[in-house]
């Protein structure tokens, strides 16, 4: 008796206190599970991001001039931005876009052309509603990715915000209300309200311990209530 009376407090007392996080972890885990993950990601909003490049190999700036030219180069790669053959050259001091049939420089990315760029990546009809420039106190939906980056949101039914690196133009990442939806679930979820990445928080571990153990002193009741019943029959 005094067995099930303590599991039985411990149960009670428990679930009182975690109850509403069980709610929550119910109702993000649906919504993570019933959304598809590839909608969630934004691959329908995009377009014109992977363009074949269609130009003969002597038609190219010589990339050996380019290591000439820039300092420690770690990386040189061949895009094709608004069906022109460009190079990102990333070095030690940071990332360059050159014309790859010129070789030209190109400047950083102006409010015009990240506009321009953001509606030539964008898959639906409607031309872009605002544009900002963010250098400082990002906005948490995109994490811990490099400064500045151009915002440019579209007035859509999805609520769609493009950022493109202002240094190489290319499209960094894109933003909607489900894919926010799901990150304000996914906070709730694991229990980081913060960076919202960590899934070994000591919040989490701490709730998921308490969980157990209320789950398991509610086994032991059942096991008691079928035991006592049991015993009444014979």
């Amino acid at each position: 008796m005094k067995v099930a009376s303590l599991a039985r407090k411990i149960h009670k007392w428990i679930f009182l206190f975690i109850g509403i996080q069980a709610l929550l972890w119910v109702m993000s885990g649906f919504y993570m599970v019933v959304v598809n993950l590839d909608f969630i990601h934004g691959d329908h909003l995009v377009k014109n991001q992977n363009e074949p490049i269609s130009i003969l190999p002597a038609q190219l700036y010589p990339t050996e001039k380019l290591l000439q030219r820039f300092g420690t180069v770690e990386s040189i790669a061949l895009k094709s931005i608004q069906q022109r053959p460009h190079y990102v050259v990333h070095e030690a001091n940071g990332a360059h876009l050159v014309d790859a049939i010129s070789g030209t420089e190109i400047p950083p990315v102006d409010r015009a052309t990240a506009i321009s760029l953001a509606e030539y990546y964008f898959s639906g009809n409607q031309p872009a509603a605002s544009a900002q420039l963010i250098e400082e106190n990002p906005p948490s939906e995109i994490q811990s990715r490099p400064l500045p980056l151009w915002r440019i949101d579209f007035d859509d039914r999805f609520g769609t915000s493009f950022y493109i690196d202002p240094q190489t133009a290319q499209l960094v990442t894109r933003r909607h209300d489900y894919w926010r939806a799901f990150d304000f679930f996914w906070m709730l979820h694991i229990m980081d309200y913060e960076a919202r990445e960590d899934v070994n928080n000591w919040l989490l571990r701490s709730v998921t311990l308490f969980s157990l153990t209320s789950v398991l002193a509610g086994f032991l009741l059942l096991f008691y209530s079928f035991g006592r019943r049991a015993g009444q029959k014979i």
